[in-house]
């Protein structure tokens, strides 16, 4: 466990983000590797149905990832509190929770995947595809959520290198089954779920193990703080999970208007979201490591302590976020070329890049923000930005301009998304610092 109530202050920031960046590099490195290997060996039409799907999975696993950022920071409270003997029942409601959520969302997939394929405009064999693709994932759903629940409860703990091994593992075995299953085997689509299906398992039964072994649940009779616990979670991760269903939705509205240009943009959608996502990791886990530095530093009341922390890794993150543009810009070439030999794939997913990639700092300096918010348990703010910068820019400015500027429009909406979203969190933040003292905060405040 580690304790960042104490000692230098970007030292436990980077100590507690780099191990979740190594996993995710993993783990990002898998999606990377999947979609060549998905690209290569089944074809355009197979990196179609991947990217038609990410919006139905993201959907399910970035709502279940909001309500687990709830324990996280609740762990992180205790931690910082010195209260770790309340720990079995957070732990307990994470559980039920897990268990719930898996067994609701296989059904879900099974019920609702064809017609909300239906309501994107996807239809024929790209729909069989995709219906195929996500029927075998959905298998997988135990694990993959199983295995996130006890990454939050890593994290939590401040134990980042337990929460890295667990997802390592998994990312490590999905990079060779995948290849596995279509190069060797032939498996198709169905082989490139199948991976995810057996390596998701595997990363959960690894992590079950780990955590008996050195972090056990304190024993005691906790069952009355179990419904306390989880919907004490629920109020504090509904924001989170909201943002994220507002996020799967504008999604799903993307996809509805790219897949009028065909399967050569969405294949170059699918690419270039791939490539967004890699470079967006380091960020996302400085983000998460706020959150968990500002938890325990504001469970002990230190609030001076907690903006330091911020200050500090907004410096990094604004230094690494323009080297990461330039190297992006400068290889998009060579990175294009990784993915297909489709010629106009290659030209249109090079043209992107050249978009959106110059305005990359705004993004990661906005995520980095939102740590800090939600680690204050005021994880609305959040949640109103996304409305803001999704919903009422980003859809919204695709949609109206995509038919006199063509497929350009959707790539500037990024931009227009991200300047929106991170005016509005710069408002929050001074309104959360200097309106009123962080540190007076009650246990449900989730105020903006």
């Amino acid at each position: 466990m580690s304790d960042m109530t104490t000692g230098p202050v970007l030292r436990h920031i980077l100590r507690f983000s780099l191990p979740l960046t190594a996993a995710n590099l993993l783990q990002q490195g898998y999606l990377l590797v999947d979609s060549i290997a998905v690209g290569r060996y089944v074809g355009i039409t197979g990196l179609a149905a991947v990217g038609a799907c990410a919006p139905l999975f993201y959907l399910l696993n970035a709502m279940f990832i909001g309500l687990g950022t709830a324990f996280t920071i609740r762990l992180a409270h205790l931690q910082g509190a010195r209260q770790g003997g309340e720990r079995r029942g957070v732990v307990l409601a994470l559980a039920l929770l897990t268990a719930g959520w898996a067994a609701g969302c296989i059904i879900l997939a099974t019920v609702l995947a064809g017609p909300v394929l239906g309501l994107m405009g996807i239809h024929g064999q790209l729909a069989e595809d995709c219906r195929l693709f996500f029927g075998v994932l959905s298998i997988g759903f135990p694990g993959m959520f199983g295995g996130a629940a006890v990454s939050a409860y890593f994290r939590g703990l401040g134990d980042s290198r337990a929460a890295m091994w667990v997802q390592g593992l998994s990312s490590v075995a999905n990079i060779v089954l995948v290849w596995a299953f279509l190069a060797l085997f032939g498996f198709g689509i169905a082989g490139a779920a199948m991976a995810t299906v057996v390596a998701s398992t595997l990363g959960l039964l690894g992590g079950l193990a780990y955590a008996r072994r050195r972090h056990p649940v304190p024993p005691g009779a906790a069952t009355p703080a179990v419904r306390r616990e989880l919907i004490d979670a629920v109020r504090l991760g509904f924001p989170l999970a909201s943002q994220h269903i507002i996020l799967a939705l504008g999604i799903l509205v993307l996809v509805w208007i790219i897949q009028f240009y065909g399967e050569t943009v969405m294949a170059t959608f699918t690419i270039v979201s791939r490539i967004e996502s890699f470079a967006s990791l380091l960020f996302l886990d400085f983000s998460g490591a706020v959150t968990a530095f500002v938890a325990q530093n504001l469970g002990t009341g230190d609030e001076p302590r907690a903006r330091l922390g911020l200050l500090r890794t907004l410096g990094l993150t604004a230094g690494l976020a323009v080297l990461t543009s330039a190297v992006v810009l400068l290889a998009r070439t060579p990175i294009a070329a990784l993915f297909t030999t489709d010629p106009a794939t290659h030209r249109l997913t090079e043209h992107y890049l050249l978009i959106i990639f110059p305005f990359f700092v705004l993004y990661t300096v906005m995520v980095v923000l939102h740590g800090y918010l939600n680690g204050a348990r005021r994880t609305v703010a959040p949640l109103v930005c996304t409305i803001i910068a999704f919903v009422a820019v980003q859809i919204p400015f695709a949609w109206l301009l995509n038919g006199p500027f063509g497929i350009d429009a959707v790539m500037w909406a990024v931009v227009a998304s991200w300047t929106a979203g991170l005016t509005y969190s710069i408002f929050c933040l001074r309104h959360v610092l200097f309106a009123r003292p962080v540190s007076a905060l009650t246990r449900t405040g989730t105020l903006l």
